[in-house]
C-alpha cells in the first residue's frame, strides 16, 4: 500500500497514449492502478487498495452535497483501471488526456496517497505560481 509517494519525474506518452511509470512508483502501485480526473488539470493515479479506500471517502461525501455529488459522478465516470505492463506503461484514456491537455511531454508526481500525471508545461507554470507563494501558504495551513 503506497503510503507516501514522493518525487518528480518527467516522461513522453507514446503513439498510443501509454506512459510509462517510474520504476519506484511501480513497485509501490502494484499490478494495476486506476486513473482518474484530478482537480487541478491533471490524472490521478491510485494503487487499487488506495483507490477503495478513495471511493470509501466518496461515497461519504456523495450523501452531503449537490457538489459532492457532482464531484463524485464526474471522478466515477472517468475513472479506469489500467493493467501496467511489462514495460512499465500505463494506458491514459483519451478523455484524461485532453482533461489534462496532455499530448506528449508529462511530469508524474509523487502526492502522497496517489500519483499525478501532468501536461509538463501546466506542470511548469502550477510549479512556479505555488512556489513563489509557498511561504504565505506554510503559514495559512499552520505549517510554519
Amino acid at each position: 500500500m503506497p503510503k507516501g509517494l514522493s518525487g518528480s519525474y518527467t516522461h513522453k506518452l507514446d503513439g498510443k497514449g501509454r506512459v510509462v511509470l517510474p520504476a519506484k512508483f511501480r513497485y509501490e502501485l502494484g499490478q494495476s492502478v486506476m486513473t482518474t480526473i484530478g482537480t487541478e488539470k491533471c490524472i490521478h493515479v491510485y494503487s487499487m487498495e488506495e483507490w477503495e479506500a478513495f471511493q470509501t471517502r466518496l461515497s461519504q461525501m456523495r450523501s452531503g452535497t449537490r457538489n459532492g455529488r457532482r464531484l463524485s459522478v464526474v471522478i466515477m465516470a472517468s475513472a479506469q483501471e489500467s493493467e501496467i505492463d511489462s514495460s512499465g506503461r500505463i494506458m491514459l484514456p483519451k478523455n484524461l488526456r485532453d482533461y489534462a491537455n496532455i499530448t506528449q511531454d508529462v511530469s508524474i508526481n509523487g502526492a502522497g496517497e496517489r500519483l499525478e500525471i501532468w501536461d509538463l508545461a501546466t506542470w511548469d507554470i502550477y510549479w512556479n505560481e505555488t512556489t513563489a507563494n509557498i511561504l504565505d501558504m506554510a503559514e495559512g495551513v499552520g505549517w510554519l
